[in-house]
């Protein structure tokens, strides 16, 4: 596993989804979930265990009915036989991948298998999008059940491994159908195998369910990335395709214009770009996009490379959030 870029020239929207399926399976290594692209509106699903090799990320890239656009969605889970998402994130109007249907653009894309950054170059303006894992800023540590689990109070959950639970502490468990918020309330890491109990389930889960402080971070951004954002989940599960909404923000607290370029010693300061939910009832700041960074321009333009001690970035002046560095 590693982290791979490539540019080209699409010659149309139909064009441009192709690139990115081979480019996503054929040399970053996600795997081809679902092929629908003999359907009325073409697409494929696309499925990555992250470089962890533990993550479930499942995205959808299709080319909708409307125009100039290659939608893009997120679930919990696709099952390909019924060619059907679970848990979907997604919204109509803003997640997906700015492209033109008719005549030629430039495209980037950079990925590896926790996400992939994309960009695009429409006329004279460059698009990006994001989707994938955030980089936590919780724990990713994953147990996994080891028989099926039913709702109830006091329900003891056999797994692999309980060492990564603490008593009161709060967690999340999911399987291929849902995903809750639980309290663990005694941990057995003696027993053979391993056992949590749990105040309460609220649904069955499956044999392979996985419980963790933050499994599948993943997120589908707005075509005008870093930005706005809809997540597969937040602290407590599922609400709906868009009920989990956030925002991304770049650390640079209002100060990038006077620290690109650095006047003392000439250099260009590169920011993380944060990822929060924001929405009134539930506000936590998750984690922050994976090689992606804001900077102020001042002296740089797009497509211009950063050479930062052997590691090069691509500049683009995005339509939207303005100034990002992507690595190479």
């Amino acid at each position: 596993m590693a982290y791979h870029s490539t540019s080209g020239t699409a010659s149309n929207t139909a064009d441009f989804l192709v690139r990115l399926k081979d480019f996503l399976v054929g040399t970053v290594g996600w795997t081809l979930r679902d092929d629908r692209s003999g359907d009325a509106e073409p697409s494929y699903v696309l499925a990555s265990p992250g470089e962890s090799g533990a993550e479930d990320i499942f995205l959808r890239f299709a080319n909708d009915t409307p125009a100039d656009r290659i939608a893009v969605r997120a679930y919990l889970y696709w099952d390909a036989v019924t060619h059907a998402g679970v848990k979907e994130a997604f919204h109509t109007s803003y997640t997906y991948i700015k492209t033109v249907d008719a005549s030629a653009f430039l495209y980037w894309f950079y990925a590896d298998m926790d996400h992939v950054f994309i960009v695009t170059k429409i006329a004279a303006v460059y698009y990006g999008h994001y989707c994938g894992l955030l980089k936590r800023f919780w724990s990713g540590a994953v147990a996994v059940t080891q028989a099926a689990a039913s709702p109830g109070s006091g329900v003891t959950l056999q797994v692999n491994d309980a060492s990564i639970f603490r008593v009161g502490g709060y967690y999340l468990i999911k399987d291929n159908a849902g995903i809750e918020r639980v309290q663990v309330t005694a941990v057995d890491t003696v027993a053979s195998p391993n056992t949590v109990t749990l105040a309460s389930l609220v649904a069955a889960y499956a044999l392979g369910a996985k419980i963790g402080e933050d499994p599948q971070p993943v997120v589908v951004g707005h075509y005008q990335s870093p930005g706005s954002f809809y997540a597969i989940n937040k602290f407590d599960g599922w609400a709906s395709a868009t009920g989990q909404t956030g925002t991304c923000g770049a650390a640079h607290g209002g100060f990038q214009t006077a620290s690109n370029p650095d006047q003392r010693q000439g250099l260009i300061t590169l920011f993380p770009w944060l990822a929060a939910h924001t929405t009134a009832a539930y506000k936590e700041l998750r984690g922050e996009l994976i090689e992606v960074y804001a900077h102020g321009g001042g002296i740089t333009d797009s497509e211009d490379v950063l050479d930062l001690g052997g590691v090069t970035y691509k500049i683009f002046n995005l339509s939207g959030p303005g100034w990002c560095a992507v690595k190479e």
